[in-house]
């Protein structure tokens, strides 16, 4: 009951979270699967608009019921909430054993989950991960009460429940083989033990149809990939580069990342595991536990005799401790191998709380057991509260989850609309025409130009039954309903708007508002304070420009190709000499103003052309690498930095906030 009203508590006075995902492709995604957008909408949210969207169709439905929208999010947060009745239970399994006081114990693991920041920044908004997480959680606690003697019912129950959470999100994949590999060392010969991987193996695939199936043959038979448009080198949709996505932005030190990251989350700073800042003591106190159940064990050995207080272990009673923890290492292991992204890890940072209280509670002293967990606790609250940014975008409440200022002829009349940058802004979409249609051309996958145009792009910048129109964000400017356009401005739209053959028609845009109240930057980094309702006229997230467009003469469009064919010969050869450090290639350069660029996707890195000098920029760094200068430029082999080691040798000396 305490977790429950501090669930609500903090859901109120938190604000809602519009974050960059939800108006990226969470609102999207709900809108494209219940009006079928497949062939009418191209690439309209980027890569992520295209991942299942069942778990982002319940937020769409109140928001367009028009629910308000402090009754959404805390809907949304009872939804999560049962995920900690699972939490106490698991709790319960793991100190069995121990002498420790129970209430006290599974309290303490339950409150330490609850305090992860991952699950405080994902508690009551539109991110899956809280829902597909509630399904692992139940498969886990499953198979950590599977005994020698239980129905293999309930191992099949608990694979449909790993199904199920990974095909809500599809990253809850890496979660699964941990479940494996804790049943190879239950108790049992070894043919119930393959048998019983055989079971979970059948379950896990039933329930992956179950909420995956029907979205993966929609996403095959439109485009020949069942998971577009992810792993394309293996399905080869021509939709998509024939490369792999792969979000590598957190691996910093490569396939090591997560053995020093538990020492990494002690700081407060962005990028570590997070895009915000989000410190984190518990898997600190998680290793420090091991070390000193380890200590105590052997001075217990060396003595002979239990120390005063300590635990007599029943044969039996660890076998829920050992089945979790070898879960829970696998787990976070192929996790921070593959991807490192703290919120793929829900599940896992929820499972310290349990993890730490067994450890302690069965090797510890109680008194120390005690100390120890209330420092804990006491420790992760404070930095939470000085360091945590525990939302990405809270915004203060007023009525309505998504206060859109849209100009009526945007809403009457449809239109092609092409959405320009990283943040698609695809959430308009349900607000204007019904019968417009929308691609996110440039952004996290640019759209490539010339020959290597997809047909599918092809078909959508040839319909010239509706106006075209480009879209995108800008700063906000007091009293502004239609913006004119600067000449430098236009000519930074034409410049990439030439290779697709388009460029602005004439000077006067218009403008989309969304209200809302953005968080405060505090001189330690990214500080939570909660969003206020003052000056609300004046509050506004996000502008989004729309600007008419009209087609280039085939002349000038031919000319304009030329050009990127001189600056793709240099690109290409960077790329081969850097190799993996800039990947995937061969993506679509960009063509601005002063320059040109291409944004590698699995790692943010951008490699540049300003003026005449090349560089590198890795994501988020004040650091440039200098590749020399373009009019000096020849064919012959060059040497790459190492990016990746330049950015860790500056990554303690600067950590700089996460701008949208």
């Amino acid at each position: 009951m305490f977790l429950l009203l501090s669930t609500i508590f903090w859901t109120l006075i938190a604000g809602k979270d519009l974050n960059f995902d939800f108006r990226n492709y969470h609102l999207y995604s709900a809108y494209s699967f219940l009006h079928d957008r497949l062939e009418k909408d191209y690439f309209p949210a980027a890569v992520s608009g295209y991942l299942n969207p069942l778990a982002e169709v319940p937020i769409y439905a109140m928001i367009m019921a028009q629910w308000d929208d402090r009754l959404v999010a805390i809907f949304i947060a009872l939804s999560h909430f049962p995920v900690f009745f699972f939490i106490w239970k698991i709790a319960e399994l793991v100190t069995a054993d121990s002498r420790i006081d129970r209430s006290f114990a599974c309290a303490a693991a339950t409150i330490l989950a609850f305090l992860s920041p991952i699950q405080l920044t994902t508690l009551s908004n539109s991110f899956a991960d809280p829902a597909a997480g509630l399904f692992t959680v139940i498969g886990i606690y499953l198979v950590l009460n599977f005994g020698a003697n239980a129905s293999l019912r309930l191992i099949l129950l608990a694979g449909v429940m790993f199904g199920v959470g990974a095909g809500l999100k599809l990253t809850n994949l890496i979660l699964v083989p941990g479940a494996f590999v804790a049943l190879l060392f239950r108790p049992g010969h070894a043919s119930c033990k393959l048998k019983a991987l055989a079971v979970l193996a059948a379950g896990c695939l039933l329930g992956f149809l179950i909420t995956n199936g029907w979205w993966a043959a929609k996403l095959y038979a439109h485009f020949g990939n069942p998971i577009f448009p992810l792993y394309n080198s293996l399905f080869k949709s021509p939709d998509f580069i024939q490369s792999d996505f792969s979000d590598r932005r957190m691996l910093s030190y490569g396939g090591w990342t997560w053995l020093v990251l538990p020492f990494s989350m002690l700081r407060s700073g962005t990028m570590i595991y997070s895009e915000n800042s989000a410190p984190d003591l518990r898997p600190f106190f998680l290793v420090l536990s091991f070390v000193g159940a380890a200590v105590f064990m052997a001075a217990r050995k060396i003595k002979r005799n239990w120390s005063e207080g300590a635990v007599a272990i029943k044969p039996d009673a660890p076998k829920a401790r050992r089945l979790l923890w070898v879960y829970f290492l696998v787990s976070y292991f192929l996790w921070g191998t593959m991807s490192g992204i703290g919120r793929y890890a829900y599940v896992l940072w929820l499972l310290v709380g349990p993890l730490l209280l067994g450890m302690m509670a069965a090797y510890w002293p109680q008194s120390l057991t005690r100390i120890t967990l209330g420092v804990a606790v006491a420790l992760q609250v404070v930095v939470l509260a000085l360091n945590g940014n525990l939302y990405w975008s809270a915004h203060y409440w007023n009525g309505k989850w998504v206060d859109l200022e849209i100009p009526e002829p945007l809403k009457n009349e449809p239109a092609t609309y092409l959405l320009h940058g990283v943040q698609s802004n695809s959430f308009i979409a349900p607000y204007l025409h019904p019968d417009s249609r929308f691609s996110n051309f440039t952004g996290q996958y640019v759209q490539p130009v010339g020959s290597r145009m997809s047909e599918k792009m092809k078909q959508f910048l040839s319909d010239t039954t509706h106006p075209i129109r480009l879209v995108f964000e800008t700063n906000y400017k007091s009293g502004y309903n239609a913006l004119a356009l600067s000449p430098g401005t236009r000519e930074e739209l034409d410049s990439f708007l030439s290779g697709y053959g388009l460029r602005v028609s004439n000077m006067e845009c218009k403008t989309i508002l969304l209200k809302g109240s953005p968080l405060g930057k505090t001189l330690a980094g990214v500080g939570w304070v909660p969003p206020t309702p003052q000056q609300k006229d004046e509050n506004i997230a996000a502008v989004m420009w729309v600007c008419d467009l009209e087609r280039l003469p085939e002349l000038e469009l031919q000319e304009a190709l030329k050009k990127y064919d001189a600056i793709d010969r240099v690109f290409d050869s960077i790329e081969d000499s850097c190799g993996s450090a800039l990947a995937p290639h061969r993506i679509q350069t960009v063509r601005s103003l002063n320059g040109w660029f291409r944004n590698y996707f699995n790692t943010i890195t951008v490699l540049m052309v300003n003026d005449d000098d090349i560089f590198i920029h890795p994501n988020l760094s004040m650091l440039t690498f200098p590749m020399g200068k373009l009019s000096e430029w020849n064919k012959h082999p060059i040497e790459c930095p190492d990016i990746m080691k330049k950015m860790r040798e500056t990554d303690f000396v600067f950590t700089p906030p996460v701008h949208r």
